[in-house]
């Protein structure tokens, strides 16, 4: 029992440890934040959601819309209420858009393309 348990903390630690980016379609993909811990992983049709466990909601934020402006998607909407940040963004034809919600101790990362 004791080795299953093992194997399973080595199993997530390996994809908490995911350094590569997550092709979410073809032409958006999306990149972990380095210094957090990844909650919740869950696929949309259209999308990815990511769950990390923290408080610094702002900056991942701006992890992922400096990502997507490195990778070619041009920002052509921003918005921040109380702890959410919002943006859309085009790459040719291909539009998208990033959520960012602080949740008391999680933050919700949204990407999809729209």
């Amino acid at each position: 029992m004791k080795r299953m348990y093992a194997l399973l903390a080595l199993a997530a630690s390996a994809l908490a440890l995911e350094v590569g980016p997550i092709r979410v379609s073809a032409e958006l993909t999306f990149r972990l934040f380095p210094e957090l811990v990844v909650v919740e992983r869950v696929p949309e049709p259209a999308g990815i959601v990511v769950v990390y466990q923290g408080s610094r909601a702002e900056a991942v934020f701006r992890f992922h819309d400096q990502d997507l402006r490195a990778r070619g998607w041009q920002r052509v909407r921003y918005e921040v209420k109380k702890n959410e940040w919002k943006a859309e963004y085009r790459k040719g034809r291909a539009k998208a858009s990033l959520s960012v919600k602080d949740k008391k101790g999680r933050i919700e990362v949204r990407l999809k393309e729209d």
